[in-house]
Formats: C-alpha cells, sequence, structure tokens
C-alpha cells in the first residue's frame, strides 16, 4: 500500500478500520504520521484536499528545533510532547545525511547494549513510560482533547517516525473507539512494512560503522515495532486502571458522553 505522503514515513489514514459494533472509521478524518519537514508540493496539496485542519506533534524540543513542521495555511499546530527530554529508543535525532545518521545510530547502539544486548527487550521496557508515566498520560489527554475538538476537516498526528509515540497514541484512540484488540495490533505492526525500505538504508549506511552484527542486529530491533512492545504499553494501563475502559475513563478523561462524542465524530 502507498504510503500517504511522499514526504512523511510511515503517513497513513486510518479510514477504513472496522469497530466491534460494526461500524468504520471515517476517511480523511485521522491521519497518523513521522516528521513533517521534509513534505512535498504534492503532500501539501494532499493535505489540503483532505482540508487537514490541526496537526498534533508529539516530539521533544529539541526534535522539533532540529525538524519543524513544515507550515501549511490555514492549519492549527499543536505540541503535545509525550517525553519529557530525549529518551533513546523514543526520540530520534533526524540528521541531514544519511551517513551523519547512521554515525549517530551506532554510537547510540554502543551506549545502551552494555544495559541490555537485547535490542527487543529494551525496546519493551520502554512502553511502559509511554502509558504509565504523569507527564506521558498528561499528553495524551490533551491528545484526546484536540481530537474532541469541533472541526469539519481532517487531524494529524505524528512524532518523528510515526512508530512507537503514534503507536501508543493510535493503540489508546482505536480501544477508545471499539476496535478489537487484535486490528489494533494489525494496524500497529504495519509499520514494520510501511519503514522496512528505511531501515534497510539505515542498516546499509550503519554497516561502515558498526564493530559487530550484534550491534546491527540491536538497531534492527530499535527501528521496527513488535508485538510485545504494544502489549507492554496494554498491560501497564490495565494494571493502572483496572482495563483498558478504565484507563480511558480515568487517565485520558473519556467519561461516557466524551467516548459517545468520539465514536460520533470519527466512525461512519
Amino acid at each position: 500500500m502507498k504510503n500517504l505522503l511522499e514526504g512523511a514515513p510511515n503517513a497513513r489514514d486510518l479510514g477504513g478500520i472496522k469497530t466491534l459494533d460494526g461500524a468504520m472509521l471515517s476517511h480523511g478524518k485521522l491521519i497518523r504520521s513521522g516528521v513533517l519537514n521534509a513534505l512535498s508540493a504534492d503532500d501539501e496539496k494532499t493535505l489540503i484536499g483532505l482540508r487537514l485542519k490541526t496537526v498534533v506533534d508529539f516530539r521533544t524540543d529539541d526534535e522539533r528545533a532540529q525538524k519543524p513542521d513544515r507550515s501549511i495555511d490555514g492549519v492549527s499546530y499543536v505540541h503535545c510532547p509525550i517525553v519529557e527530554a530525549r529518551r533513546e529508543g523514543i526520540s530520534r535525532d533526524k540528521p541531514e545525511t544519511e551517513d551523519e545518521e547512521a554515525m549517530r545510530t551506532v554510537k547510540m547502539a554502543k551506549r545502551l547494549m552494555p544495559r541490555n544486548p537485547d535490542g527487543r527487550a529494551q525496546m519493551r521496557s520502554l512502553y511502559p513510560i509511554l502509558v504509565g508515566t504523569p507527564f506521558a498520560m498528561a499528553h495524551y489527554k490533551s491528545f484526546f482533547s484536540e481530537l474532541l475538538s469541533e472541526r469539519d476537516g481532517a487531524l494529524l498526528y505524528h512524532c518523528t517516525m510515526g512508530k512507537d509515540r503514534v503507536g501508543v497514541g493510535t493503540a489508546l484512540l482505536l480501544s477508545a473507539l471499539n476496535v478489537h484488540r487484535d486490528d489494533i495490533f494489525e494496524d500497529y505492526l504495519l509499520t514494520n512494512e510501511r519503514c522496512a525500505a528505511g531501515t534497510l538504508r539505515l542498516l546499509e549506511s550503519c554497516r561502515r560503522y558498526a564493530d559487530s552484527q550484534a550491534e546491527l542486529d540491536f538497531i534492527y530491533e530499535l527501528d521496527r515495532v513488535d508485538e510485545s512492545y504494544l502489549a507492554a504499553a496494554f498491560e501497564t494501563a490495565e494494571e493502572l486502571y483496572g482495563s483498558m475502559a478504565g484507563y480511558l475513563e480515568n487517565a485520558m478523561g473519556l467519561d461516557t458522553a466524551a467516548a459517545e462524542r468520539l465514536r460520533e465524530l470519527y466512525l461512519v
């Protein structure tokens, strides 16, 4: 399936995902994406055609300063950082060149691997932070406030790669819209397909600087998503609040009226 935007990684419309009660997410209303600094003129036309009204940016201040969103007239830009500061494995520097990105990525792997050489285990340990810390919960709650705002057009939300912070945000949103857990995982794992070419390019560049295949394997796991990562987020939310319904109501502020309003806005 073609990426929605040629200049933004992992960009896709959530329209068409079905809910447990037979409804479907509206097309052209909710767009998940990676960084927007390199949008093309055609991308801008696509977003204007979708009547984009709001962009919610999950990145840190540093990430936003490095790669500011390309501004589109008539669009409101909302900052909802999910982590307070740079957190390796989640927040990502995006250097100007692939070579510089490779050098930085290998250096990051060398810093992280002494803690645990299993990249999958390290990523899995990060996901509870995205649902369990007060800072993250407050900003995902703000994201839901934006989702509940009346608008005649689309909302796009993004981080750098559109996989971890956006992946968890999407899982929470789809849960609130009564999407089956299996379908939530299916959407989440689609990131691996959408980002496969970029991951391959990154690994090929990193070969010039890595000292071992173990380092490359570690980088590979950090650049992908895995079912166990999102499962760790669900488990944490459910441990904290008893159930996903309890988490959405008490941590995200989605009482019965708000949950029903969300469904009115985004389901057909």
